[in-house]
């Protein structure tokens, strides 16, 4: 264990060496702005990452962070997940040094508050900056993540991440999250509305100042107490680490799971590391009256119980709804009996 220490503390190092202030950086000054209508977008130096809006199949626009040079374009980060903003909008720094939407009618939605900025950069690490005139930092997206975390980027203590509701076609806050508690555990749960457990998948890592890591040079996930490693979640990925882009995301099926992409002739993302190995045991995954089945332990199959139909087909997690509207009970003599039937689903994890 006594020779691992050096190696820890190295990649401690590291990664406030080469963090998110130690990236080339291109300016967007006050008064700068685009619209829906324009196709254009605020670029990285290196070009991977760009800024701005996406056509949603709603026909609403999501103002986002997305991998620029390959076909998905992978959203990592939005500024207006659960307002999606209508043709025509824009965005813009203000001159109040406000990063802002505004629709067509004029309303207006800030995505930075506190200090007003005089900048705004996009890093070729993804994270979005706004700087004052004294270059320095007032806000940056590392800071509000979405449901996904890039290399070079720390979740501290009492953050959250949420998933989407339902991947590429909705961007809005979901039904999952992954928390890093003030108690120092991090666990994948619902939102707190839903459930009351500790989660279906944790660290137990309790105790003080305990953030979650995505080390820029290494590429590696591990939890930190600011002095020492003390729990690792990736223990390998391919090298050499700049050859591939890189992201962990937490899924509209509830797990978080850490992906690579070649940047040469790559072909789709690559699971390098998942939380839950068995995507059925999380909660809710099929929704009230829904059960669950996989054969590869990778992509869950949701099926309702006999007599119940999915609410929406497209996002089964909404749950199921039973066929005909179960009958109320009587207090009378004379009423029918009701017969039920007791089923056995084998391999199933009942949500």
């Amino acid at each position: 264990m006594a020779s691992a220490m050096p190696f820890l503390l190295s990649l401690l190092l590291v990664h406030v060496l080469l963090g998110s202030h130690a990236q080339s950086q291109v300016n967007i000054s006050l008064g700068d702005s685009f619209d829906t209508n324009a196709n254009s977008s605020w670029l990285s130096p290196s070009e991977e990452f760009a800024f701005g809006f996406q056509l949603l199949p709603s026909g609403l626009f999501l103002l986002g962070i997305w991998f620029d040079k390959i076909p998905e374009k992978t959203v990592v980060w939005s500024a207006n997940r659960d307002a999606p903003a209508p043709a025509g909008s824009s965005v813009s720094l203000t001159v109040g040094g406000r990063l802002a939407i505004t629709s067509p009618n004029g309303t207006v939605m800030e995505i930075n508050n506190g200090d007003a900025a005089n900048s705004v950069s996009l890093l070729d690490n993804g994270n979005l900056v706004l700087r004052d005139s004294d270059l320095n930092v007032v806000w940056q997206s590392f800071d509000y993540p979405t449901d996904t975390i890039l290399r070079g980027q720390t979740v501290p203590s009492d953050k959250r991440l949420f998933s989407n509701a339902n991947g590429t076609v909705d961007y809005s806050t979901g039904n999952y999250m992954l928390e890093v508690g003030k108690d120092g555990n991090v666990a994948l749960n619902t939102k707190p509305s839903r459930w009351s457990d500790s989660g279906y998948w944790f660290t137990g890592t309790k105790q003080s100042n305990v953030s979650l890591v995505f080390n820029q040079s290494t590429a590696l996930m591990y939890l930190t107490n600011l002095t020492s490693i003390i729990y690792t979640l990736t223990t390998d990925v391919s090298t050499p680490v700049d050859s591939y882009y890189h992201r962990a995301t937490v899924e509209d099926t509830g797990n978080f799971q850490q992906y690579i992409y070649p940047k040469v002739n790559g072909s789709g993302w690559t699971s390098v590391r998942k939380a839950v190995t068995e995507p059925c045991k999380v909660n809710g995954v099929c929704g009230v009256y829904g059960y669950c089945t996989t054969s590869d332990n990778q992509n869950v199959s949701c099926s309702c119980l006999q007599g119940y139909s999915h609410v929406d087909p497209a996002v089964p997690s909404k749950g199921c709804y039973p066929d005909v509207p179960p009958q109320q009970c009587s207090q009378s003599p004379s009423a029918v009996t009701t017969t039920y039937t007791t089923l056995v689903y084998n391999d199933t994890d009942i949500s």
